[in-house]
Formats: structure tokens, C-alpha cells, sequence
């Protein structure tokens, strides 16, 4: 079964990340197993262990890819310099993305890892760097404010676009509140971004 020579240990570090991705985008994470994912890739299941700690590294893996390509899909979305304004396109981008790519955002924010199982420093920096894509927003419209204000403001903003969009992700949306998702998350950009330009 096992094809060591096949790929280097860079190519099937990759192969093992492309694949987990494709099983969690068709069926969710939920569906993802070393043993299928073994399957899938025609190597024993002993081989995944050879480039990944555990289950948990694998799918970490995979979630630096969905934050790499939210990440980009903001940069993408800029206009010239960033402000206010800037703040209501990545909301639309962020709900986009979402939607297309719901079972690999599901993964990113429901998974479970292993009871003790750390999450790496790197792999919060990667959030952070897509939390300080917004903190520019917020920094433009009150450059006197403190740069601790403006990651305050992000978080809360990205806590609150995300959780609605969770809902609405799960059918659980209308039961609170009967509005459409854009409007919703336009809303509470405007609603965090006055705020935010108010604060003394």
C-alpha cells in the first residue's frame, strides 16, 4: 500500500493537506479520519504521523489556508486607502467567503481539538494578521485613539459579524431576528464604526 518514493516529504506534507481540505469541504470535518484520509492519499495510515503530530495538526493546517484565503480576499477588496468605509466591503467579502466555503470555515471555528491540546503561537498570529486588516480601518478614522482602542474595536466587530453569520450558517438566524444577513452585518459595521469614532 505505502508509496514512500512517490513524493518527497515537502510533496506529501502537501498531498496529506490538499486532501484533508477536499474531505472537509465535500463532507465537513466531522468526516474527517486518519484512517480515510490514509485511504485517500494511498499511504498507510502510520505515514500521516511521519509529517503531522496528530489529527489536530492537520486540520490546523488547513485552517491556515482558510485564513490565508479570507486574507486575501480583503486585501483583494481595497480600494486605494483604507478608512470606515473599507470596513463595510470586507464584510461583504467576509460573508462570501463564508458562504462559499462553509464546511472549511465550520472547521476553523467548530472543531474540537484534542483536551490539552495547545494552539500554536503561529497559528494565532495568522488570526491576529486578519484582525489587524481591520484595526487599519478603525486606526484611520480615529488615528488619535490608541492602537490598543482599534484591536478592541476589530475583535468585537469580527466576534460580532462572525457569530451572526454562524447563526445564519446553521438555520438559527430567523428564530432571532428576521432580517437579511447583509443587512445584519452592515448594520453592526455601522453600528461598531460609530461607536468606535464617538469614543472619548
Amino acid at each position: 500500500m505505502a508509496r514512500r518514493a512517490d513524493h518527497t516529504k515537502e510533496e506529501l506534507a502537501a498531498l496529506i493537506v490538499k486532501t484533508a481540505t477536499s474531505i472537509i469541504v465535500a463532507d465537513g470535518v466531522e468526516k474527517l479520519s486518519a484512517r480515510g484520509l490514509s485511504k485517500a492519499i494511498g499511504y498507510a495510515p502510520g505515514t500521516l504521523y511521519h509529517h503531522f503530530d496528530d489529527l489536530d495538526a492537520i486540520v490546523t493546517a488547513v485552517n491556515v489556508g482558510t485564513l490565508n484565503g479570507l486574507a486575501k480576499a480583503f486585501l483583494d477588496a481595497r480600494e486605494g486607502e483604507v478608512d470606515g468605509q473599507t470596513l463595510h466591503r470586507y464584510a461583504d467579502v467576509f460573508l462570501s467567503y463564508v458562504r462559499d466555503n462553509k464546511n472549511l470555515w465550520n472547521a476553523l471555528f467548530e472543531f474540537k481539538r484534542a483536551p490539552g491540546a495547545a494552539v500554536p503561537d503561529w497559528y494565532v498570529g495568522k488570526i491576529d494578521g486578519l484582525i489587524s486588516l481591520l484595526v487599519e480601518c478603525f486606526m484611520a478614522e480615529r488615528p488619535d485613539l490608541s492602537a490598543q482602542s482599534a484591536q478592541e474595536a476589530s475583535r468585537l466587530l469580527f466576534a460580532s459579524v462572525h457569530s451572526v453569520s454562524s447563526l445564519e450558517n446553521s438555520g438559527r438566524l430567523q428564530l432571532i431576528m428576521n432580517q437579511n444577513i447583509d443587512k445584519i452585518a452592515h448594520d453592526l459595521v455601522s453600528i461598531h464604526l460609530e461607536a468606535y469614532k464617538n469614543s472619548k
